[in-house]
């Protein structure tokens, strides 16, 4: 039986995590040089961009929507590398990842904080008793690995899970943006954890699920992420 896109992802990034080191993998991403990597890689994920690229995403789509009061929850938590500047930020944590080993290596970098929670999620819904728990929701770099139909269903799942007027921050792949097509055109065939896709799909699910777009990215050369996928913050509709 072909194996599903949830299972495809837990095998693999179970295995990046048990492999994982600094020092013993080559650079994936051409903006970091092999010498630069001591001193700018200190968690799990930080090899795939650039730290200025990645905080100016979280400023502008994790952020804003944050307060010390705030119940968060993380999609694939990884190696903590969000959750890390995150965690210091809000009343609650809960980090989820499909791959037990990936959540191995977020418990070693932020379980000492007494307002985190780790969950292994067995497929894309979260388990009972968290409906209409969280105020926002954040996942970023991981929905570049699922298929429209694992999107569907986490996006579903979001809206179980957040409060009404909750809000959420999802990133995916798009053929769309410059770098996206030129990905698309040179790695569709042979990529099998991309999964190419458009703003336009992205926005209909959406819609599909009830909810609304409030925020969302335009191809900008100044930042790896930005030229070549598509991030969007969408919110919960509002029950009048």
């Amino acid at each position: 039986m072909q194996p599903s896109n949830l299972e495809i992802n837990r095998n693999f990034w179970d295995e990046y995590a048990k492999q994982w080191s600094k020092y013993n993998f080559q650079i994936p991403n051409d903006q970091i040089s092999q010498p630069e990597k001591d001193s700018s890689i200190n968690y799990l994920g930080d090899e795939w961009g650039t730290a200025e690229d990645v905080e100016e995403i979280i400023s502008e789509y994790i952020f804003p929507f944050l307060t010390k009061n705030s119940t968060v929850a993380e999609i694939g938590v990884g190696g903590a590398r969000i959750a890390a500047k995150v965690v210091e930020n809000v009343e609650k944590l809960y980090c989820f990842d499909v791959a037990p080993a990936m959540l191995d290596k977020a418990k070693e970098r932020i379980g000492h904080y007494p307002q985190v929670e780790f969950h292994l999620m067995e497929n894309s819904e979260f388990e009972a008793g968290l409906g209409e728990k969280f105020d926002f929701i954040y996942s970023f770099d991981v929905f570049v690995h699922l298929d429209l139909p694992t999107i569907w269903k986490y996006l579903n799942s979001i809206y179980k899970i957040l409060k009404e007027g909750g809000r959420a921050f999802i990133h995916t792949s798009s053929i769309t943006t410059p770098n996206g097509w030129t990905r698309f055109c040179s790695k569709a065939d042979s990529e099998q954890l991309y999964y190419p896709t458009s703003p336009e799909a992205i926005k209909w699910l959406i819609e599909k699920a009830e909810m609304t777009v409030i925020k969302e990215s335009t191809p900008d050369g100044n930042n790896f992420y930005l030229e070549r996928d598509y991030l969007v913050v969408i919110q919960k509709y509002l029950n009048f």
